[in-house]
């Protein structure tokens, strides 16, 4: 079962990434998971409705916006649609990164430790660093929302399990086999992130949601 449990959370995260929102990659560049302390000027940066900011080789996951790059490592952030009635991420925590959650359009149910809380339209919600959480779209109309990162530049955690996932597919290799394995925890240590999969299949079937979504245009 503890085997089932992380082959389950592995390949939602991997959905998860892709059913953001295209992905592609056209070329393999280390991503960067922790902030650039350099200083220098800021640039004007303006991003359109619908616009996105891709990573240097062209990658990108869901709408990214603001990238921490545009900020001295200050702030980035991205948009994610989820569908009614689909999960998000299995449960995990960032041992250093704060997120700040902006509904834009229906209601997401937010789950930080034990405590599970609607986000409506409009609404803000702060998940601090340390807490095991995930979220998912339990109502029969889709979501729309931002997730803002103040310290990390989290962006590139997805668009890095993408080149991950270009890579093992060139192979011929899944994500559970021992060389994705191993890609997959080694990115979650580079980011600080801790998965809890025992956690995840309590979520869909008491909350009825739909595990697989999007499709893979990578």
């Amino acid at each position: 079962m503890e085997n089932y449990n992380r082959r389950l959370a592995i390949k939602q995260m991997l959905l998860f990434t892709a059913g953001s929102g295209l992905a592609f990659t056209s070329c393999d560049t280390p991503p960067s998971g922790r902030s650039n302390k350099q200083v220098k000027p800021l640039e004007v940066v303006h991003v359109p409705i619908n616009g996105i900011s891709k990573a240097k080789d062209g990658t990108y996951v869901g709408l990214p916006k603001i990238r921490s790059e545009h900020t001295n490592g200050q702030f980035c952030c991205h948009e994610i649609a989820v569908p009614a009635r689909h999960a998000g991420p299995p449960p995990h925590l960032h041992k250093e990164l704060d997120e700040i959650m902006y509904v834009i359009e229906g209601t997401v149910q937010v789950m930080v430790g034990e405590t599970v809380t609607d986000i409506h339209a409009g609404e803000y919600h702060l998940r601090p660093h340390g807490i095991a959480h995930t979220f998912w779209n339990a109502s029969d109309l889709p979501t729309r929302f931002i997730d803002m990162y103040p310290n990390q530049d989290f962006p590139s955690f997805f668009e890095e399990m993408v080149r991950i996932k270009n890579r093992l597919k060139s192979k011929g290799l899944s994500h559970d086999s021992e060389e994705g394995i191993n890609s997959l925890d080694k990115l979650y240590d580079q980011f600080g992130v801790e998965m809890f999969p025992e956690q995840f299949p309590a979520i869909i079937e008491k909350y009825d949601l739909t595990v697989v979504w999007g499709h893979d245009r990578s």
